[in-house]
């Protein structure tokens, strides 16, 4: 009876406290704003299984991500052991279906190997194969040193037990165990007991001391990530929150204190487990820059744990008036940036999302870096000059602020169709494709393709409109949202309904920002098209384009989109090219840096940092590929500009796809 009493208080008590101090963090998120994440339950349980269950974004990293598999699963299946345990040590009977299964009993040894090799491949992972990335702390290795006595406890309990010759029903199943009761033959009687009675309480002892650590360690995810994973948003990928110009209760716009945040975005703070993938995907953080994606969720959170006791004394205090110390006003006052990160932070972010694919507990870090942004550009006005020079794009039309009636000077001697309802396709081209000189060349490419395929397309010319990706994500929203709205009007009344884009910031913005606000067109970037007339036999490539290619994956094409087979369809189908891969492609391909907004500001350099698209540019040299090839407008520019950098631009050619196409169908006239 004194041994249950011991257990129950042991295991009520520390696990009490650990369901308390998990329900007091989750209480916490609750200050922040709402956010409906409970639409859609079929799709969340689909990401569910597939991220939690299946741990796919976790095997990104194979060491690591096995090492986790391994662990977590071996818990799930000794969970069930451990309720066995527990009943077998205070009741001397095993569990009906669970003690007295030999299929379970085999299953639970299985896994209580594999859980010894996911703690070693764990310790060596943080020492012998430790990356960058990750930051040890003692707290770490005492988790895996108790899971290491959980597991052992379980083992030695059997395999003390066995060679007592008890439970010889389910002996044939638990190979472990009984290599253990081998090396345990020959002690005596009371010996092998008192190793069984010492293992029992190893076991639940170590368990009790995880359950006390787990809430204020990095280990909290345990219970934070799989809900995270239901939670996580279903939205486009593409895609950001709108903001409600005509809620009169709102007295900024963006986000700037704690509170402002939605209780999603600080629920991820818990979720996240330190591990650095974040940081060590994020081309700013590579290159020398301030931003730190992994710093994003650890600094909030640790100002969440500051704030969120101060502002429930403040509501428990209603009308009365709270004294607070001087350090506590100023954690109340603190502003996130120029409190916690600084302007360079946010503003250092290229927006290509490498954070958020590595993430694997599906912490979402983009929207609110561009929450921030929006924050200091419509609340303080506050805007650093060379993105302020972009602005206005709803009076100028485009981002340079150059005439609207040379916007489509580009068309001369092309012979393009102009717009009309008898189009089946607007080709929206965009304003590096309307104003850039090199991308001018792409535009008219994609034209001579288009024309030769028999597409029924047609252009708007100089009355094209800037699309305002670049301002959404710049913080400018409220700009952005005017124009967004007047060019949904526009094309509806022109009749418009498909939509082919030579830029995929143009196509990211109307496939998954425009829908918002009415605009629900078929959006078609131009490699999709052109793979598609060359599958359907619309296009023949007959003629040769001669050399090594290297594909670099544009990020609002790729990773915000998932288009990566169509660009590379239309190199394979080109005869001559031998096409070979950077290191970092597809999912995991290196930004070239011109993304949220980048482009239009100057990239700062020294003290040990580099440009983003020079690293890019080394990347796709170091293939000794004799052209490099693109899909956007900005990459184009960015990689050219690296190469220059490198001394390459005599040894190597940046094309768009469209103009390795239009090239290879000029050679076969």
């Amino acid at each position: 009876m004194v041994k249950i009493l011991i257990f129950l208080a042991w295991m009520c008590s520390t696990f009490g406290f650990m369901a308390y101090m998990i329900y007091r963090r989750y209480r916490n998120t609750l200050h922040g704003k709402p956010d409906n994440r409970y639409d859609r339950i079929g799709d969340r349980l689909k990401y569910f299984l597939t991220n939690v269950v299946g741990q796919d974004k976790v095997l990104q990293d194979p060491i690591s991500g096995l090492s986790h598999v391994m662990i977590m699963w071996g818990f799930i299946v000794l969970g069930f052991g451990a309720f066995n345990l527990a009943v077998e040590g205070l009741f001397g009977i095993p569990v009906p279906f669970i003690g007295d299964n030999l299929i379970f009993i085999g299953l639970k040894e299985l896994f209580l190997l594999l859980v010894y090799i996911g703690v070693i491949v764990a310790v060596l992972r943080r020492t012998v194969w430790k990356p960058e990335r990750i930051e040890n702390s003692t707290e770490a290795f005492v988790i895996l040193g108790l899971i290491s006595l959980i597991v052992t406890g379980d083992l030695l309990y059997n395999g003390a037990n066995f060679a007592l010759g008890e439970n010889a029903g389910i002996r044939s199943a638990a190979f472990f165990g009984n290599l253990v009761s081998g090396l345990l033959v020959g002690n005596e009687p009371d010996t092998l007991q008192r190793l069984a009675n010492g293992a029992w309480w190893m076991h639940f002892l170590a368990m009790g001391l995880m359950g006390l650590l787990i809430p204020g360690s990095k280990h909290l995810h345990l219970a934070f990530a799989p809900v995270n994973a239901i939670w996580h948003t279903l939205r486009p990928k593409g895609s950001l929150t709108t903001v409600d110009f005509e809620d009169e209760t709102a007295e900024t716009f963006g986000v700037n204190k704690l509170e402002e945040f939605t209780w999603k975005q600080l629920f991820d703070t818990y979720t996240c487990v330190r591990c650095g993938r974040c940081t060590e995907q994020c081309p700013a953080f590579r290159t020398g820059k301030a931003l730190d994606p992994r710093a994003l969720h650890v600094e909030l959170r640790d100002h969440m744990e500051e704030k969120i006791p101060l502002l429930e004394k403040l509501k428990a205090d209603g009308e009365h008036k709270t004294e607070f110390t001087e350090a506590e006003q100023a954690t109340l006052d603190k502003m996130i940036v120029d409190g916690i990160f600084s302007e360079e932070f946010i503003w250092s972010c290229t927006t290509c999302r490498a954070c958020e694919q590595a993430c694997p507990v599906s912490n979402e870090h983009v929207q609110k870096i561009i929450d921030l942004r929006r924050y200091k550009v419509m609340s303080e006005a506050k805007i650093p000059k060379d993105v302020l020079n972009a602005f206005n794009c709803y009076k100028s039309g485009n981002p340079w602020k150059l005439p609207r009636s040379s916007r489509g000077d580009w068309m001369k001697g092309l012979d393009v169709p102009l717009w009309s309802k008898e189009a089946d396709y607007l080709l929206y081209v965009g304003c590096v494709g309307a104003y850039d000189n090199r991308a001018k060349q792409v535009s008219a490419a994609l034209v001579k393709v288009l024309k030769a395929a028999g597409v029924n397309f047609g252009v708007l010319g100089s009355d094209e409109p800037c699309c305002g990706e670049t301002i959404r994500r710049m913080g400018n929203e409220y700009e952005f949202q005017s124009l967004a709205e007047g060019n949904v009007e526009l094309f509806k009344n022109l009749g418009v309904k498909k939509i082919i884009t030579l830029c995929p910031h143009c196509f990211n913005s109307f496939k998954n920002d425009y829908p918002d606000f009415g605009g629900k067109f078929e959006v078609i970037h131009h490699t999709e098209l052109l793979a598609e007339l060359i599958r359907c036999g619309d296009i023949k490539v007959n003629g040769s384009f001669n050399g090594k290619v290297v594909y670099h994956d544009a990020c609002y094409l790729g990773r915000h989109n998932d288009v990566f087979e169509a660009p590379r369809a239309i190199l394979k189908a080109v005869p001559g090219i031998d096409l070979t891969e950077m290191e970092q492609n597809r999912e995991n391909a290196f930004c070239c840096g011109a993304g949220g907004g980048r482009n239009w500001m100057e990239e700062e350099t020294g003290h040990g940092s580099q440009r983003i698209n020079e690293v890019r540019a080394k990347e796709a040299l170091q293939t000794e590929a004799e052209t490099i090839a693109t899909a956007c407008p900005y990459c184009l520019t960015m990689i050219l500009d690296g190469t220059k950098a490198h001394n390459a631009k005599e040894q190597i050619r940046i094309l768009d796809i469209a103009e390795i196409l239009a090239d290879s169908l000029e050679k076969a006239k």
